[in-house]
C-alpha cells in the first residue's frame, strides 16, 4: 500500500508540474500570436477549447468499478486513485495561462488584476493539494481514513452514526458519513462537523461497494478486528454479494 501511495503522489506531482509548464508555454505562444494579429490570432482560443474538453471529460468520467484491495501487513482494506486524473493539473495550467495572457495585454485594469490574482491563488491551491495529498480510502479495524499519505479525515467506527453512509452524491463524487460522536473524528483542518465526506469519484473502488462495506462494519463490530486479512475480505465479498460490483479483486 505504501508503494502505491508513493507512486500515486509522484505521478500527481509530475502531472501538476506538466500542467503549469504547459500553461506558461501556451501563454508565451499566445502572446506572440496576439502580436501577429489577423486570423492567426484565433489560435489563442485553443487553450480555452482544451480546458472545455478536459471539463467535459471529467463530467463524463465514470466512478471506479473495482473492489477494495488487501494489505495484510498494514492490516487494511484500501482503494487507490484511478490513473489519468488530469482535471486538476489542467485547471491549474489554464489559470496560469489565462493570468499571464491577460496581465500582459494592453488594457489591464484593477478588476483584471483582482481576478487574475484569484485565479493564481486557485492554481497555487491545486499545486499544494496535489503535492501533499492523493485521493485514497483505507478501512482498518480502527475506522475509515480518507486521503493519503496523511489522511484528511480519520473516522473511528464508534463515531459513525446509524444509516451510514449516504450517497454517493454529486454524481458519485463522495459518500457522506453521519457522525454521532464528532469529538472522536480527526481532521486535518481541525473543526468538528456532524458529517464527514469520503471522496470516491477518483478512486478505483465502486462507490456503492465501499458504502456497503462501511455500513456492514458499522452494523457488525465483531468483524472489525479481522479487517485487513484476505480471509475477511473473502467473507465480506460473500456477505455483500448483492452490492453492485462489476470487477471484484
Amino acid at each position: 500500500m505504501r508503494e502505491i501511495i508513493t507512486a500515486a503522489l509522484r505521478r500527481r506531482r509530475q502531472l501538476v508540474l506538466l500542467g503549469l509548464a504547459l500553461g506558461v508555454g501556451l501563454a508565451l505562444a499566445a502572446i506572440g500570436l496576439r502580436s501577429v494579429g489577423g486570423p492567426v490570432a484565433a489560435l489563442t482560443l485553443l487553450p480555452i477549447l482544451f480546458f472545455i474538453g478536459m471539463a467535459v471529460r471529467e463530467i463524463g468520467r465514470q466512478p471506479g468499478r473495482e473492489g477494495l484491495r488487501v494489505d495484510e501487513p498494514a492490516g487494511a482494506f484500501f482503494a487507490p486513485p484511478q490513473r489519468g486524473i488530469l482535471y486538476g493539473p489542467a485547471v491549474a495550467g489554464y489559470f496560469v495561462y489565462y493570468a499571464i495572457y491577460t496581465l500582459t495585454g494592453s488594457a489591464v485594469d484593477g478588476w483584471d488584476v483582482f481576478f487574475m490574482a484569484a485565479y493564481l491563488l486557485v492554481a497555487a491551491g491545486i499545486v499544494i493539494g496535489s503535492w501533499r495529498l492523493v485521493p485514497f480510502v483505507t478501512l482498518t479495524p480502527e475506522g475509515v481514513a480518507s486521503g493519503a499519505p496523511r489522511p484528511m479525515t480519520v473516522v473511528p467506527w464508534e463515531a459513525i452514526g446509524a444509516g451510514a453512509p449516504t450517497g454517493p452524491g454529486a454524481a458519485g463524487r463522495f459518500l457522506r458519513l453521519p457522525i454521532a460522536r464528532p469529538e472522536l473524528v480527526r481532521r486535518s483542518l481541525g473543526w468538528p462537523r456532524r458529517g464527514a465526506f469520503v471522496v470516491v469519484r477518483e478512486l478505483t473502488v465502486a462507490p456503492d461497494f465501499l458504502a456497503a462495506a462501511i455500513r456492514y462494519y458499522v452494523a457488525h463490530p465483531e468483524h472489525r478486528a479481522a479487517i485487513g486479512t484476505a480471509q475477511e475480505y473473502d467473507r465480506l465479498q460473500r456477505e455483500l454479494a448483492g452490492a453492485s460490483l462489476t470487477d471484484q479483486v
